[in-house]
């Protein structure tokens, strides 16, 4: 028996575990970040290093949503290239199920990636931590 493909899926399934697991690694890495980035600054200092540490995220943040946009909208332009045939065209126009999982397609590929990036990002993180003397 052939499965239905679907697009569709349940928020508390599928949504909700991945959310509550990046919040919570968020919110683990944050405040050390912080500290680390404003730790053994002179009080004089502190100020600009915090407006450095801020500034970093900002511009971190800023540079990651637009390559993970930019992977996303590449992925979807790739699913679409490969899955168009003559009878997926509606009046010129890709059909609505296909556009739908070009979509998902898109958001799997990016959300991969940016798992990939944290995984690395911690690999790099553990690496530098320093050993007890």
């Amino acid at each position: 028996m052939a499965r239905v493909r679907s697009v569709h899926s349940s928020y508390v399934t599928t949504v909700l575990p991945p959310l509550l697991l990046a919040s919570a690694g968020l919110g683990f890495v944050m405040s050390p970040s912080m500290n680390t980035g404003t730790a053994g600054v002179a009080p004089s200092d502190a100020g600009v290093a915090s407006a450095v540490v801020n500034t970093g995220q900002q511009v971190g943040g800023s540079i990651g949503t637009s390559l993970l946009n930019t992977m996303a909208a590449s992925a979807a332009a790739g699913y679409l290239a490969s899955h168009l045939t003559p009878r997926l065209v509606i009046d010129g126009r890709p059909a609505l199920a296909l556009v739908q999982f070009a979509q998902v397609h898109s958001y799997t590929v990016a959300f991969w990636w940016a798992a990939s990036l944290f995984l690395v990002g911690a690999v790099v993180a553990a690496a530098m931590f320093r050993r007890a003397r």
